[in-house]
């Protein structure tokens, strides 16, 4: 799921030959993720949460959140019809998981779920789609509801660790826009409130993880 971009990156190449590195930055992340997930969303109603995954074309979080999580809901959103047919093979679809070829930038869901969340997705947009997306997030999501985004950062180590893939070739990405956390927190301050934040070092290609609630209706959220 990306913006209008003539260079935008190929995801049908890269679900179809993953880098095997992948494999190993997955883990991590998924531990954070599940850890903030059963930290700061609660569900609204039985049966668990209802989450939804922006940008989770065979999303690699979907295994563990169901197994470790009780969700009554799990809709996956993305414009990539191969990776959601990947995703619709290995876990299936049902009462609980549904699959929306769809982009955040342009979709007519109806859902006020306890969770939204994506994973290096913003940051394949230009600026104005940037803050278009994540406002996106917040209005899937119910007033007090929690939305979690992470994106690359130019830490340093961002910087070399891309210059060395770029140098050897590798870099699939020529999308990627990384991003100061000013940029993306500007945004959801206009929707919610920013309640943890940290830089994911062990990724090399360093990400930037932030967790916030939306304000209730009617209130403005704090600058």
């Amino acid at each position: 799921m990306k913006g209008a971009s003539k260079t935008a990156t190929d995801w049908d190449r890269y679900y179809r030959s993953v880098p095997p590195t992948a494999k190993l930055t997955r883990r991590y992340s998924t531990v954070v993720l599940l850890n903030a997930i059963r930290r700061f969303a609660s569900p609204s109603g039985a049966g668990g949460l209802s989450i939804v995954e922006v940008g989770g074309a065979n999303s690699c979080f979907l295994d563990a959140i169901l197994a470790g999580v009780p969700c009554r809901s799990y809709d996956v959103i993305d414009t990539n019809a191969y990776g959601l047919s990947l995703l619709a093979e290995r876990v299936g679809v049902g009462n609980v998981v549904r699959l929306h070829q769809a982009s955040i930038l342009e979709h007519s869901l109806d859902i006020a779920a306890d969770l939204v969340f994506s994973v290096g997705l913003i940051e394949h947009f230009d600026p104005a789609e940037t803050r278009a997306a994540i406002l996106a997030h917040f209005d899937l999501v119910r007033p007090g509801g929690t939305v979690i985004i992470t994106f690359p950062t130019p830490t340093s180590l961002y910087r070399a660790t891309r210059g060395l893939i770029e140098t050897c070739g590798m870099w699939q990405f020529p999308d990627e826009r990384p991003l100061k956390p000013a940029e993306p927190l500007a945004a959801i301050r206009e929707r919610g409130e920013a309640v943890y934040e940290k830089i994911l070092w062990p990724l090399m290609l360093t990400q930037y993880f932030v967790v916030a609630k939306k304000t209730q209706a009617g209130e403005t959220a704090l600058h």
